[in-house]
Parts: structure tokens; sequence; C-alpha cells
């Protein structure tokens, strides 16, 4: 689905936006870190950081149950706009549990983020995101990649 720049742009990237929608299709966008596994799908944690309700009580969980249909956005900003770039990967989202096979998700996440070292993301569920079509636009060598 992606070409070779695209997928280089995607598996460098550190941050994206993942935006649902709930069954009314009410938008609603959120930065994630995410990792690309088995270069198939897309995941991200529902992680340790700050929370103010539980992982099955957030916005996007609640909206992935009910309409799995999700965008993720990958972008990056400059000063000198004929630089800039971004993708974006339609696709759909499934919530996997501590009990499912998370384990190579959880290694792919360590991998990409020293941060992740010392976080329980095996007691955490993981979104797994399947693409479906993409989009790009744009420079998609990042200036801080150079």
């Amino acid at each position: 689905m992606l070409d070779p720049e695209e997928r280089t742009y995607l598996e460098t990237g550190r941050v994206a936006r993942l935006a649902t929608a709930d069954s009314d299709a009410r938008p609603h966008a959120v930065p994630i870190c995410y990792a690309l596994l088995d270069d198939t799908t897309i995941i991200t944690p529902i992680d340790e950081k700050p929370q103010t309700k539980g992982a099955h009580d957030l916005r996007r969980t609640r909206d992935i149950a009910e309409n799995p249909h999700v965008a993720v956005l990958v972008d990056h900003y400059t000063d000198d706009w004929t630089r800039l770039g971004w993708l974006k990967i339609h696709g759909t989202a499934e919530i996997r549990q501590p009990d499912d096979d998370i384990h190579d998700a959880i290694t792919a996440l360590r991998t990409k983020y020293e941060q992740y070292q010392d976080h329980a993301l095996e007691d955490r569920p993981i979104i797994h995101i399947i693409p479906g079509s993409s989009t790009s636009w744009g420079e998609l060598e990042r200036p801080d990649h150079e």
C-alpha cells in the first residue's frame, strides 16, 4: 500500500495524530506514539501517561468500539514551506487486550521509544490499525533527518 518513501516516512516519524469518530460521526483527534508492526499494522498503546479516565473509557477506545474506521496523520512543519509534508493513512482499528498476543507489538514500541522501557505495556490495551489506503503530500524527507 505504501511506496518506499511513504514507508520510510511512517517508520521514522515520532508522533502522529489518530482521528476517530463515534457512531454519530462526531470526530476526535489525539496525538499518538506508534510503530509499524509486520509491515502491515500500525500500533499505538494506551500507555501510562497521566489519563483522567481508564483505558476503556477514553474517547478513542469508545469510538473504535462503535466505529472502527480511523485515520492516522504523520506530518512535519518547517518555516521553509517548500519542505512541508504529510502522510495520511485510512484504515480500520481494533483494541487488543493484555491477554491477547501483543508481545510483538510491545517489542516494536519499546524498540522505537526508549521511554517505554519502564512502562507496563503488557498490562494495557494496544490499538491495532490495519491500513486500507494512503495519501501523501509534499516533502517526505524531514528537515531533521538530513
